[in-house]
């Protein structure tokens, strides 16, 4: 019998969302045996992810379905991980930076990025979680990245965001700094009502904020455009003018 791939990933969403947890990772094993491409269900997980953000915004879940939510994720990729590995692409295709912003734990959004990243050939430096905007700086200063990218679930949050920002053009301001881009996954409604998202050039003046993604397939191909136009300015830079 032939598997209809959108209906058993429409399953496996649904299993997740229900906070099914057995049934969602016997999904997630039928989805790898039957030789789904792991990114796919990355996916899936994703955009389940921001949907239990939704619902927990609206008051329809509380805390212990975070909780719940966030072991069925961490199940889910243990049983994904190996299936990445073989997928990583070989070469390098940029370093990113990423990490939590202090005052913040949540760590789901910025890990199925990072494993997004990883199997397109990306270098992936984790900070964790709670992480200070000196330290931010310390290992930006230190590491060079093509891009970083902090994740941030709650609006309290925003102040140590801008805080970064403001280090980040002291420090550079002689220069570029690095691409700064937010995570925001499933806070993103919540940007949208309290006026983040609509009036975005005034607050990304304020914040210094360039880019905002909303999942990892956003996070991949923001990460992707960005490295791909350093490539182009450096090649173009290196031709000097006689190559113009």
């Amino acid at each position: 019998m032939t598997r209809n791939l959108t209906a058993d990933l429409e399953i496996l969403r649904e299993h997740i969302i229900d906070l099914q947890e057995n049934k969602a990772l016997r999904s997630v094993d039928e989805l790898l045996k039957a030789g789904t491409d792991p990114r796919g269900i990355m996916n899936c997980l994703s955009q389940s992810l921001i949907e239990i953000g939704r619902l927990y915004q609206s008051g329809r879940y509380y805390m212990t379905g975070l909780v719940l939510a966030g072991e069925i994720m961490r199940l889910s990729l243990e049983l994904l991980t190996p299936h990445l590995a073989q997928e990583k692409k070989k070469g390098h295709s940029g370093l990113i930076i990423v990490g939590t912003i202090e005052g913040d734990i949540h760590d789901l959004g910025k890990n199925l990025a990072g494993y997004f990243l990883e199997a397109e050939g990306f270098e992936v430096m984790d900070l964790g979680v709670d992480v200070s905007p000196r330290v931010f700086l310390r290992e930006i200063l230190q590491r060079e990245p093509d891009a970083v990218g902090v994740s941030i679930l709650l609006t309290s949050c925003l102040e140590p965001l801008k805080r970064l920002t403001r280090l980040l053009k002291e420090t550079y301001h002689e220069g570029p700094a690095p691409p700064l881009f937010v995570g925001c996954g499933f806070m993103s409604r919540n940007l949208e009502e309290s006026g983040f998202l609509k009036v975005q050039d005034r607050e990304r003046q304020l914040l210094g904020v360039e880019y905002v993604v909303t999942d990892a397939y956003d996070t991949l191909r923001l990460c992707k455009k960005l490295t791909s136009a350093k490539r182009g300015a450096a090649e173009y830079k290196d031709q000097g003018p006689a190559g113009r």
